[in-house]
């Protein structure tokens, strides 16, 4: 019983109550001999997993619908850190990119640096800063801003390219008469930004408009023919083509501007799986965009009550787009793992309350879908985004806690 008053002591025995209730409670275990005290039963299996769990690591153990769901962290100690950036994932390798310092460091899925690989001003490229890290077949591309910096595998610079959007008519046209095939009118959605690289070598990218006449404030044609992806040729930095359109679920609301806003898979058959923030359906597209499936079931507890405008004036009122990412509930980020058939995405719930530092206090769930069937619906850390796989981990970004210097990445694990 000594071991058991030291597990109390250090608050490991808490933990573990909970999870031997949980293990009990979802396997319907009862008790075989009601003379026994429940608390013997209880016990004996507190001292096996004692045994079997040395050091209890885990953010979250939960087994429902036949699957184990647990979330461990796995911490880091970068060269430089301003804690004001992301991680990013190819291979079996774990990159962390800090925004303020400009520089990629990698590691490994056990939390070893492996040494910085690139920094800002280094290098006859003269990069100047780091917005996105994206992963290509022939090493890395970095982008900055609107400029695209290609890399070998080595890190050796080959090109370096500006984004342009276009005109496909006349100013004065594009101007006047709007429509959402006009390349022209579009730019980076820098919001929860995301680029890709597809199998012929174009990236893919979220982009947004916000012509005088056609934007998310007093245009109802933005919500029914704006684009929402761009096609990018990375050598020339040409946008050649938008497209995919919003569902006809924003028809609900008036104009809800500050989520109008999406998230999108590209699976390595050529579907595209969509996520967009006031809609609970997951939409799977294909090449053309033409629908293929849908699924999804809505989030738990969403306070969807989105306020609604139509005047340019909330576009310069930080506070409206600041309410919408910390108080209003939305659906968020997904990632779509083939080989197992399962789809994750996480959802925001929405908080009453009205000092939230930023919006990683927002609570947020993270939803599993097996062959589209919803099998679990569990809270996660503020900051989660799942960017990969390796072996049967599941890697997502990222954890950093400025008020005791620590950051790292999750490991999700499911059996």
């Amino acid at each position: 019983m000594k071991e058991i008053a030291f597990l109390f002591e250090k608050g490991v025995m808490k933990k573990l109550i909970v999870k031997a209730k949980v293990k009990l409670v979802l396997s319907q275990t009862r008790n075989p001999n009601p003379r026994v005290p429940y608390f013997v039963y209880l016990v004996l299996i507190l001292i096996i997993s004692v045994a079997c769990n040395p050091v209890a690591k885990n953010e979250a153990d939960v087994r429902e619908n036949g699957i184990e769901f647990s979330i461990d962290t796995v911490f880091v100690e970068p060269e430089r850190s301003s804690q004001i950036g992301s991680f990013y994932l190819k291979g079996d390798a774990v990159f962390y990119v800090d925004q303020a310092y400009g520089v990629i460091e990698e590691f490994t899925v056990e939390g070893e640096s492996v040494g910085i690989r690139k920094r800002e001003l280094d290098g006859p490229e003269e990069l100047q800063g780091i917005s996105e890290l994206i992963p290509s077949k022939a090493g890395f591309v970095i982008r900055h801003g609107w400029s695209l910096f290609q890399y070998d595998s080595n890190w050796e610079f080959v090109n370096k390219s500006v984004l342009q959007f276009v005109y496909t008519v006349s100013y004065d046209e594009m101007m006047d008469n709007p429509k959402g095939e006009y390349i022209g009118m579009y730019e980076l959605m820098n919001y929860n930004a995301k680029t890709v690289e597809l199998p012929d070598g174009h990236l893919v990218t979220k982009v947004d408009v916000e012509h005088p006449m056609f934007n998310a404030f007093i245009s109802r044609s933005y919500y029914k023919e704006g684009r929402i992806l761009g096609k990018i040729n990375p050598i020339s930095g040409e946008v050649m083509e938008v497209f995919g359109t919003r569902p006809e679920s924003y028809e609900q609301y008036g104009f809800v501007p500050f989520h109008a806003r999406m998230d999108y898979h590209y699976a390595t058959n050529g579907l595209i799986y969509v996520t967009h923030e006031i809609d609970p359906t997951i939409y799977v597209y294909d090449q053309n965009w033409e629908l293929k499936d849908s699924f999804g079931t809505g989030g738990v507890g969403m306070k969807m009550e989105y306020k609604e405008t139509q005047t340019l004036d909330v576009a310069f009122e930080s506070s409206y787009f600041s309410y919408s990412r910390k108080n209003e509930a939305y659906y968020k980020d997904i990632y779509v793992d083939e080989e197992v058939e399962l789809v994750f995405r996480t959802y925001r719930q929405g908080s009453d309350t009205a000092d939230l530092l930023d919006e990683t206090f927002n609570p947020l769930r993270l939803q599993i879908y097996h062959q589209k069937v919803l099998i679990e619906d569990v809270s996660v850390p503020g900051r989660f985004r799942i960017l990969g796989k390796i072996g049967k981990k599941y890697i997502a970004d990222g954890l950093f806690d400025e008020q005791n210097e620590k950051q790292g990445f999750y490991l999700l694990n499911l059996n």
